[in-house]
């Protein structure tokens, strides 16, 4: 039995093809996303790529690979939703890619394109694409340069590995560009294990790795430059080689901080790589047993690989107790490594095969819960189109992908099951979700309206505002302050919040309420505001106020 034929891998990612381009125009959530975007929103405007400011505040949250990119892609396909998302979506079709080809190294072919689909359809992997942050650009810059390291160490040809040595410079650069040293560490840690369990000492202590450092920072100036322009000299050290990435990384002992879950990192893992996450444990158990049974044996190096990577972070990290989802993200290309590389022999066994679908019967029916909790209490499913195209994908991979091109019907039901749970998510869900994010509505009611065609909307000073409305509105919006409104000659178009509201009538401006909406931090969503029955007591309200002159 042909584990997964090319033409059923094909289907499998036209399957999560619909998921992702359903996403990729829901729009950004305020808190994280949409701070993102306006920052690339002033840097086009202002033209200043070496200043990051969001909401009127400096951004010092990370490296600023991402605000460039959505900026450039801004410029080149103008100010949208799907423009902000090409990034992310372009790098995660890097990441697939390249764990594809890592796999071929690694493995085989049939390894390699099993590890591709299973990555391409872990929640997690299509979660960062909605989000749109600096994850998907993390994990596409780690898998690229790990690949091309190990292209480097297995190439024979020393020219052509030279080559691949400087490319992968380039990818130690946007990985750090993106998300700090964790972008160098993980790759070069991933060939150190390699090296170290072939036992190929010529390979580590080659003087050529010398030159790496060329390239790094040579890609990296542009980022380097920027921090230095913002920041100063300290800059370098706090944001981008010490406190970004490693003060996050040191145990509580080290850092005097933390505190936190020790187990956050194991819960997070359970969800972020479903519907695979408990078949990987299998996975990852065999894959110890048959690492210690077979050490110094080059057969299992793809265990040396990926297992020393995933067990090691996962002890560093939970002693760290720094609750950073995206250190699992970026381990997701190596799990889908490893469980590719253990699947295909269980899938061949009928007893072991009888019990993975045990397992995933499990998976399925969690999956399914909370689709219909979400989509049938929380909010609602009002569009039965969206309906049969849910139901119409696990159908073709129950019946349809199997039966035309072949393939274990395990992988594509599994496929199947994410790409359906993640459609009607970004389809239905995120939407109904959106309706209590008050930027993102009232910008659509400015964009319908026509209100900002002579740039005559604002924000209220401290009357509240929101960089979705900012997104939503395809342009930064300025600040009026309450004294500089009430002299205006002029009608002037106010977003502002409940605060904002009652700021204007108490200095009895004269105004009209254009347009209201509830509000609520959905990007931080807590039970009683997704309980329906308590859902009204947690919302706020904000407003679209037309200020008339005095």
């Amino acid at each position: 039995m042909q584990v997964l034929s090319p033409r059923a891998a094909l289907a499998c990612y036209l399957m999560l093809l619909l998921a992702y381009l359903a996403g990729a125009v829901v729009p950004p959530l305020d808190g994280v996303s949409a701070g993102y975007a306006d920052i690339a929103l002033g840097i086009l405007e202002g033209g200043k790529w070496t200043q990051f400011i969001t909401q009127g505040q400096i951004y010092r949250g990370g490296p600023p690979l991402l605000f460039w990119l959505t900026a450039l892609s801004f410029e080149l396909f103008g100010v949208s939703v799907v423009s902000f998302k090409l990034p992310s979506l372009l790098f995660s079709a890097l990441a697939v890619y390249s764990t594809v080809r890592l796999g071929s190294l690694l493995y085989n072919e049939t390894v390699a394109r099993l590890a591709g689909v299973i990555l391409a359809s872990a929640f997690a992997f299509l979660f960062v694409n909605n989000m749109a942050d600096m994850d998907a650009l993390l994990i596409g810059s780690v898998v690229f340069a790990t690949c091309q390291l190990f292209i480097f160490v297995t190439d024979e040809n020393k020219l052509s590995a030279r080559a691949h040595l400087v490319v992968a410079g380039a990818g130690l650069a946007l990985g750090l560009a993106a998300k700090g040293l964790v972008g160098v560490v993980l790759p070069l840690s991933a060939v150190f294990l390699y090296l170290v369990y072939r036992l190929e000492w010529r390979r580590i202590f080659d003087p050529f790795w010398l030159v790496l450092p060329l390239p790094v920072l040579l890609f990296a100036s542009p980022l380097l430059y920027a921090y230095h322009a913002q920041f100063g000299t300290d800059g370098l050290m706090k944001f981008v080689l010490w406190l970004q990435s490693a003060e996050q990384q040191v145990p509580e002992s080290l850092s005097g901080g933390g505190g936190k879950d020790l187990f956050f990192y194991y819960y997070t893992y359970l969800w972020a790589f479903l519907p695979w996450s408990a078949i990987a444990l299998w996975a990852l158990a065999s894959g110890v047993l048959r690492l210690t049974n077979d050490r110094y044996w080059p057969r299992a190096q793809g265990y040396a690989v990926t297992l020393g990577l995933i067990v090691g972070m996962f002890i560093f990290l939970s002693l760290a107790r720094f609750n950073l989802t995206y250190y699992v993200g970026v381990l997701l290309p190596f799990f889908a490594l490893l469980l590719a590389g253990w699947l295909p022999a269980r899938l061949r066994h009928p007893t072991c095969l009888r019990r993975l679908w045990q397992v995933q019967y499990v998976v399925f029916a969690l999956v399914v819960d909370a689709a219909l909790v979400f989509n049938g209490w929380m909010f609602p499913l009002g569009d039965w189109v969206v309906v049969v195209v849910v139901v119409a994908l696990p159908v073709l991979g129950i019946w349809g992908i199997p039966r035309w091109f072949g393939g274990s019907k395990l992988i594509i039901v599994s496929v199947s099951i994410s790409a359906a749970f993640w459609f009607l998510t970004n389809i239905s869900f995120y939407p109904k979700l959106l309706e209590y994010q008050a930027g993102t509505v009232l910008g659509n009611v400015v964009m319908e309206r026509q209100l900002d065609k002579a740039r005559n909307v604002y924000y209220l000073e401290e009357g509240g505002r929101a960089a979705s409305f900012d997104v939503a509105i395809r342009r930064r919006v300025q600040t009026l302050a309450l004294d500089e409104l009430a002299a205006s000659d002029k009608p002037k178009v106010l977003f502002v919040t409940a605060r904002g509201h009652e700021m204007i009538l108490e200095k009895g401006l004269l105004f009209d309420v254009l347009a209201h909406s509830s509000d609520y931090d959905i990007s931080h969503s807590r039970w009683k505001f997704l309980d329906p029955g308590t859902r009204e007591k947690e919302l706020h309200g904000a407003y679209l106020l037309q200020v008339r002159p005095q």
